[in-house]
């Protein structure tokens, strides 16, 4: 199991939906669709053909390449990875439209981006692995040191994202069940990027919907005293619908959310979901927040991001050596000052300002079985989304 579902339960099937019915349905009745791998591997992902020596001489008589990623880390990575090896790179902050980008240019020929890192794991499984766009490849000598689930897609750290409040006008996190967040109390207080400028959204709707329906109407249970009474296919469903209704307050990207939990100088702030990464805020703005500690059922989730090589790269071997470099504890070291957690056993867990190395047992992970009911649901989500607005 992955380093963080090690520590958590909770693994269940996927669905399809159909007609205009509301995505998801009960996932006892689902079957498990899992995404086919490779049938052969590459001799250089074997621990016996892996040669780095022979990579990094290989890699020098390349042009260079250049690295898509959402984060604007890949800037200061690539730099590093360039000095480090004597090669040329180049990292591009690309947060939106990445997988339409990386289509187009394979599809015309003209390649840009010889390296991809994206969470957007649906899509980019389907659409850029399946097709053929993109090529996944595990370097040999970290291969035993990733999970075998975590191999296809490649993935190469957990993105944690959940559940932040302002710890400078509370003791606690002011809510401890997450029902709570469709109360009136909570009305105009919860601060989020818009669920419909971001995948991860419905992703993370369409998981509560399959993965945690039997906790949800439990907590509801704890919650209010009685069961759950819904016309909703799933207590997710009946969750989305509450929430959306007691008008979060939406705004464009998670700095704007940081701002509105952490901000100083307020009495009533909101709370909020973000990256661990907006955590940086607190030093570089004074920003006050912390993690909702024992939140139900979870404080945090994981997104993971992918990372695979372009198929018409002119540069694969820089690619390969890109690769193998974020699966050290040197090349991964500004990604973990964000908080990410490396997929690889021998990369040491973040010590970062939002102390997430000791929320792992909190946080709910990815399972790549789920990867094309997202896919298949994104649609769905969020017309319910915007219905539910209304």
């Amino acid at each position: 199991m992955t380093r963080i579902a090690c520590m958590v339960a909770g693994l269940g099937a996927v669905a399809l939906i159909a007609g205009c019915a509301p995505p998801g349905v009960d996932p006892s009745r689902a079957a498990p669709q899992v995404l086919s791998a490779p049938a052969t591997l590459q001799p250089d992902e074997t621990p016996q053909g892996f040669d780095l020596d022979a990579l990094i001489a290989a890699a020098r008589k390349e042009s260079g390449i250049t690295v898509y990623d959402q984060s604007g880390t890949v800037v200061k990575l690539a730099e590093n990875f360039a000095e480090k090896y004597g090669v040329r790179a180049r990292g591009v902050k690309v947060e939106l439209g990445a997988i339409e980008k990386v289509v187009r240019e394979h599809e015309s020929g003209n390649v840009v981006a010889d390296v991809v890192v994206n969470e957007d794991l649906a899509t980019y499984a389907i659409e850029l692995l399946d097709q053929g766009v993109l090529v996944n490849w595990v370097p040999g000598d970290v291969r035993d040191d990733i999970s075998e689930d975590e191999r296809y897609p490649l993935l190469v750290h957990q993105g944690t994202f959940g559940w932040v409040y302002n710890n400078a006008v509370y003791d606690r996190c002011p809510v401890s069940n997450i029902w709570q967040l469709t109360e009136p109390e909570w009305s105009g207080r919860v601060a989020m990027a818009d669920p419909l400028s971001n995948p991860k959204y419905m992703t993370w709707f369409n998981e509560l919907s399959l993965r945690d329906d039997q906790a949800l109407r439990d907590l509801y249970r704890e919650r209010y005293g009685t069961e759950l009474k819904t016309d909703q296919p799933s207590a997710g469903h009946e969750w989305v619908r509450r929430f959306a209704q007691n008008h979060p307050q939406l705004t464009k990207t998670d700095e704007e959310v940081s701002e509105a939990v952490g901000a100083p100088g307020q009495s009533a702030p909101s709370i909020g979901p973000v990256s661990m990464a907006k955590f940086r805020n607190v030093k570089g703005k004074g920003y006050a927040m912390a993690i909702c500690d024992g939140l139900k059922p979870w404080a945090l989730k994981a997104f993971p991001s992918a990372v695979a090589i372009a198929a018409k790269s002119k540069s694969p071997n820089t690619a390969k050596l890109y690769i193998h470099y974020l699966f050290t504890e040197e090349g991964f070291a500004p990604l973990a000052a964000d908080g990410k957690v490396s997929t690889s056993r021998t990369v040491p867990l973040p010590d970062d300002p939002s102390n997430v190395r000791n929320f792992i047992g909190q946080t709910e992970p990815v399972d790549p079985r789920y990867l094309v009911s997202d896919y298949e649901t994104r649609s769905t989500w969020a017309d319910f989304w915007r219905v539910s607005r209304r």
